[in-house]
């Protein structure tokens, strides 16, 4: 789950495929004792970005499936599919076509 106080955004979950792709960005799947991560994302590449998913279907809820396209550390990720709330319409207008992401 996240947070984002700017947004009043607190514990929303993580489901659908995200909950899994997020464990495995934060290196929780390894070790179950780490407890959060940060991110940085956008709709435009970030240099030497870590992964990049694309976005492939919409759930007619302002729910939206995104593909992964690359996954740094993990290539074997690529063609995994996963889902992401209408929380994403509080970070961007409407769900971009691309995301990319830094792991910090």
């Amino acid at each position: 789950m996240f947070d984002d106080e700017s947004r009043n955004i607190k514990e929303e979950p993580f489901v659908a495929g995200a909950d899994i792709m997020f464990d495995i960005m934060s290196g929780r799947e390894a070790d179950p004792t780490i407890e959060s991560c940060s991110i940085v994302f956008g709709a435009t590449p970030i240099p030497d970005h870590d992964i990049h998913v694309t976005l492939f279907d919409e759930d007619g809820h302002d729910g939206h499936f995104y593909l992964v396209e690359k996954f740094k550390q993990f290539p074997d990720m690529k063609g995994f599919t996963f889902w992401l709330c209408p929380a994403l319409l509080q970070f961007f207008e409407i769900a971009p076509t691309d995301i990319f992401v830094s792991l910090k």
